[in-house]
């Protein structure tokens, strides 16, 4: 992939900044390119810098004292990571991992503080992603306290659905390729629960398998399953 400003232009955050602007953001950005499987930065590291996704897919998580793993969120193009590190100053609270070949753009928190005097949009995006993450982990918060297992992983596949799905014949194929343990990371529960819970909804129609991928054939059914008894 050749990067070009076009990487900026077509990111919700800089949505306001001008061609003139754009270039100016795009001078102060270096591309870093990640194997799959390469950590892009990992918790407890000193954060110095904002990660731009252009290409490839991230996954966010938390090592738990056990070593069991918590995955937080999944990243796409378009999107920022690590930029929670600008406005406390602190340490990493997450390591981001790349789970397919992956390329960012990487401004230093300087430079990027510095776009945000000067671009006050930006500062009101950067808000408004924030407020995501946070509503985003209060779900989380909500899911484990008030839904089983079932209920968890059927909220967790509408969601990625939502984020990462693309329509394919009145079905929603999630792009993501995931497996069963990182999905099982995701809603927080063992494997062999997620593997049992997904053949269930296999056998009565609302997922299929196709190319690796999980294909939610009718998504208003799949909602419906994931409801509070």
């Amino acid at each position: 992939m050749t990067l070009t400003v076009d990487v900026l232009r077509h990111n919700p955050l800089f949505a306001s900044v001008s061609d003139h602007g754009l270039e100016l953001i795009y001078r102060l950005a270096a591309p870093h390119h990640y194997r799959k499987g390469e950590i892009v930065f990992s918790e407890q590291d000193e954060a110095e810098c904002v990660h731009l996704v252009a290409e490839g897919l991230v996954k966010i998580y938390c090592l738990a004292d056990d070593g069991r793993e918590k995955v937080l969120s999944f990243v796409g193009p378009g999107e920022i990571i690590g930029e929670m590190a600008l406005f406390t100053g602190n340490v990493r609270s997450a390591t981001a991992q790349a789970l397919e070949p992956t390329t960012t753009l990487v401004i230093y928190n300087s430079a990027f503080q510095q776009l945000l005097e000067e671009h006050g949009q930006i500062a009101v995006e950067i808000i408004r992603v924030l407020s995501n993450r946070l509503q985003q982990t209060n779900m989380q918060v909500m899911d484990v306290v008030f839904r089983d297992a079932r209920s968890r992983l059927i909220n967790a596949l509408v969601l990625l659905g939502e984020r990462f799905g693309t329509s394919e014949r009145g079905a929603i194929r999630i792009t993501v390729r995931l497996t069963h343990q990182e999905l099982a990371s995701m809603v927080g529960t063992a494997r062999e629960t997620v593997s049992r819970i997904l053949a269930e909804l296999q056998s009565r129609g609302f997922l299929e398998v196709s190319d690796r991928r999980l294909v939610i054939t009718d998504m208003a059914a799949l909602r419906s399953q994931r409801e509070i008894d």
